[in-house]
């Protein structure tokens, strides 16, 4: 039998109709039985997604806050060690990208600890492109467990071809599980596949894959998806005869993640076969061990479930062995991390909701430096992709570790010519999809621009001026941007359209610590380059550095016990289909960027 701490007792039981029943432990961990008929099998799934080469803890200045995959390895080991339940580790993807790890070492080190850890499946995100196929290639044949995608097509003749399965069975307690992933449609937009490499529609690949895995006989069917979470809930609604997607790429945190309570930890929604689809995701670096222990009667449906996600502190106990081999995969890092190259006297502002959202001072001064470094070929206009900002600098010395870590990518500056009509294109462009955090937010120098939200998205920039004159429609204007967007990324295909385009070959990374080292002590501000209109944002607004476990609160201050009893009262009598417990707005308030920006 489950063991249960000592500290985790039982607060109170509630009955939700349709033969469901509500208890709710002290820790904010609750169970759902969804009807009163006896589990034929139970099973513990443990997931995580968003890795994007957290090796180490997410640090808020010198203080460690979350995640270390020393620490999950412990937490990891306990669990399976304390329960006697069948348990399956899985990951939904973006492992690749984020720290000087995945500069220093292509993903390797993390493989390394993915594998020690017992890793069962992993879904392939769209970072994991991020330098072409062969680091892919490498990952997959020295991964000691499947690495999946049932949407990507790959041609004959790439290193590629034969090694990405769309699918796996893994046996626990004699029930076949099956699993199936998903990729990004956009991947060959965002990220850095290569020719041969196509994606296909999710939804379809969706629909043959649970096709083609009941035919071979699973007793239950799992999506292992990098798609985001909106993306999820469609699935979740159209496609019949899973039971289960656990998640990634839109760094959605669930509550008891987040202090908003919404989305709940799980969401169940109804498929379209009427029965319960369990939704999880597990935010983002290693922050949380999503841990979920599911019930299913004899048809593979499930019946009971109980959700209790752990926070990975600092507390927690470490795994020895691992930290010794971080010490030495640390050291060639600690050497680039440690040369100082300037200073700057406020924050720069690079958490991933602002420079996604608004303008922020990085961005100002990434931009300002693009600018510098080219006007003596012409540019007046810079133009940088806020997805392209990986993380924020803290007042004081400025490193080359750190300046890496914010422009992780190695790209280059690149010029092109536009017609002020294409600026504003581009403009456009950026601001399309700010309501779902998308990368292309435009971080700008050289020029200023309003718009308003309320607009149709290919129309939403309602001012622009350069040089403090309006833009003139007509008229040639050189702009410095990068060579991930001069190819068309984030969706600039505008600048794909534009004449004499030039990669300079100035890596963007060096470019910025040159400028750093001129201009220090840094002191940038906000200086209303980008302004809203007379509509207001939707996105709300969010602190300049986040912290951890407290999120903004969109979505007013619901009770774990309101959103739990919710859950459950949506399960109808005769075992009807069972609704998403928060309303559709909260979906829209709650849910992070489904646009995941990688180069």
């Amino acid at each position: 039998m489950e063991k249960i701490s000592r500290r985790r007792f039982l607060k109170g039981t509630v009955a939700l109709g349709a033969g469901a029943l509500l208890s709710i432990y002290s820790d904010g961990s609750f169970r759902l039985a969804l009807a009163q008929e006896n589990p034929v099998f139970r099973m513990r799934v443990l997931h995580t997604n968003d890795h994007h080469a957290r090796i180490e803890p997410v640090f808020s200045g010198n203080n460690p806050v979350h995640g270390g995959v020393s620490r999950r390895k412990a937490l990891i080991d306990k669990i399976r060690r304390e329960t006697a339940l069948p348990t399956l580790l899985v990951d939904a993807g973006d492992v690749f990208q984020g720290t000087l790890y995945f500069n220093q070492y292509n993903g390797m080190a993390d493989l390394e600890f993915y594998n020690a850890m017992g890793y069962e499946a992993m879904a392939i995100g769209n970072h994991e492109f991020d330098k072409g196929p062969q680091a892919l290639v490498d990952f997959i044949t020295r991964a000691n467990f499947p690495v999946l995608s049932a949407n990507i097509s790959v041609a004959a003749g790439n290193p590629l071809a034969g090694l990405i399965k769309p699918r796996t069975i893994i046996e626990k307690d004699g029930r076949k599980i099956g699993i199936f992933s998903l990729t990004p449609e956009d991947t060959g937009v965002l990220s850095n596949a290569g020719p041969g490499v196509s994606f296909t529609s999710a939804i379809e690949a969706a629909r043959q894959q649970v096709a083609a895995l009941k035919a071979e006989g699973v007793f239950t069917i799992i999506a292992l998806t990098h798609v985001g979470i909106n993306v999820d809930r469609q699935i979740a609604r159209e496609v019949g005869g899973m039971s289960m997607i656990v998640g990634g790429h839109s760094h959605t945190p669930m509550a008891p993640m987040n202090n908003v309570k919404t989305p709940p930890y799980p969401e169940l929604i109804a498929g379209p076969d009427g029965k319960p689809v369990v939704v999880v995701t597990d935010w983002e670096w290693g922050r949380w061990l999503g841990d979920i222990t599911v019930a299913f009667n004899a048809s593979g449906t499930v019946i009971d479930l109980q959700g209790n996600p752990t926070e990975i502190v600092p507390s927690l106990t470490a795994d020895q062995g691992f930290e010794n081999r971080i010490a030495v995969f640390r050291g060639p890092i600690e050497q680039l991390r440690a040369r100082v190259v300037g200073s700057t006297a406020v924050e720069l502002d690079g958490s991933r909701t602002n420079v996604r959202s608004r303008e922020t001072n990085l961005g100002n001064l990434i931009a300002d430096a693009m600018l510098a470094k080219t006007r003596n070929s012409g540019a007046t206009i810079a133009i940088m992709n806020g997805g392209g900002i990986r993380t924020s600098i803290p007042t004081g010395p400025v490193t080359v570790g750190q300046i890496l870590e914010v422009l992780p990518f190695g790209n280059t500056l690149a010029l092109v010519t536009l017609t002020g009509a294409q600026v504003i294109e581009a403009l456009n462009n950026g601001v399309s999809q700010v309501e779902s955090g998308a990368g292309r937010f435009p971080q700008v120098a050289g020029i200023r621009f309003t718009y308003d939200p309320s607009l149709p998205a290919s129309g939403r920039v309602t001012s622009v001026t350069v040089g403090g004159s309006p833009i003139d429609p007509g008229a040639d204007y050189i702009v410095v941007t990068n060579n991930f967007l001069l190819a068309g990324g984030d969706g600039y295909s505008v600048f794909t359209r534009g004449r004499n385009q030039v990669d300079t070959g100035f890596i963007l990374a060096d470019v910025v610590e040159e400028y750093i080292a001129a201009n220090s002590p840094l002191n940038p501000a906000v200086d209303g380059r980008i302004a809203v209109g007379a509509a207001p944002v939707t996105t709300p607004a969010q602190p300049t550095t986040p912290t951890p476990a407290t999120l903004p609160n969109t979505g007013g201050a619901l009770a774990p016990l309101a959103w739990l009893a919710g859950l459950g009262a949506a399960a109808l009598a005769g075992g009807a289909a069972l609704q998403r417990s928060a309303a559709e707005s909260h979906e829209k308030e709650a849910a992070e960027a489904d646009v995941e920006t990688v180069h």
